[in-house]
């Protein structure tokens, strides 16, 4: 426990002081040499740091809450439902299929619930090439939602490793240089919040992304 809480401590400060570091220059710059710095370029860079350094911490105080095992209320949710709404709420980009059965119904947090189901959508329409599919089902006393995107995929030696903090694959760094890295750590933590699991598993192309929760009745 102590190695893990020194790991954290140290690549907290790592993902922290980096930005901080850049904005510190830059503030000094216009400082030193005002004549040759653009104030409104360098407020707007401020600024843009800012919204990142904000996004961390949020992400942080989310993964201290359920690490600390905070309670949530939780109610019974129709989590087929639930990713109609937030597909249809999501605008422009890679299409998103749905293939989602009603009356999938868990006990859980309903704000909880779309961070992961939003975080997975966005995870997957980052890495797809052309399309991305999300289903709903019962297996066994289970509520499955399956996210599978077109893409690269992730290599099994990786299939662990991106849901730990701060952890970014060359790819996703690619695609998107500003992200946090906490996004499926989050995700997995609220998973096991609601007593469920968040994995990778094989797809014939592309990542597939499978979130199980168990269902309010227990019926296959």
């Amino acid at each position: 426990m102590f190695e893990e809480q020194r790991r954290f401590a140290s690549s907290t400060s790592h993902e922290l002081r980096t930005p901080l570091s850049g904005l510190r220059a830059r503030l000094e710059e216009a400082m030193l040499y005002p004549a040759d710095v653009d104030p409104h370029e360098t407020i707007r860079e401020a600024l843009a740091v800012t919204d990142r350094l904000e996004t961390i911490v949020d992400d942080l105080l989310v993964l201290a809450r359920l690490r600390a095992g905070e309670p949530a209320a939780h109610e019974p949710i129709d989590v087929g439902a639930l990713v109609v709404k937030e597909v249809a709420a999501m605008a422009g980009g890679v299409p998103v299929h749905v293939g989602a059965s009603r009356d999938v119904n868990v006990p859980g947090n309903r704000i909880q619930l779309i961070r992961v189901i939003d975080n997975l959508l966005v995870n997957a329409r980052r890495h797809a090439d052309e399309k991305v599919e999300i289903t709903v089902g019962r297996v066994e006393g289970w509520a499955v939602i399956t996210v599978c995107d077109d893409g690269a995929g992730i290599a099994p030696e990786h299939r662990e490793r991106v849901f730990e903090r701060f952890v970014r694959l060359d790819e996703g760094r690619r695609r998107e240089p500003g992200g946090t890295g906490l996004g499926l750590a989050i995700s997995r933590g609220i998973a096991h919040a609601h007593n469920g699991t968040l994995t990778i598993e094989d797809s014939p192309r592309g990542a597939r992304f499978v979130l199980r929760l168990p269902l309010v009745d227990g019926r296959p």
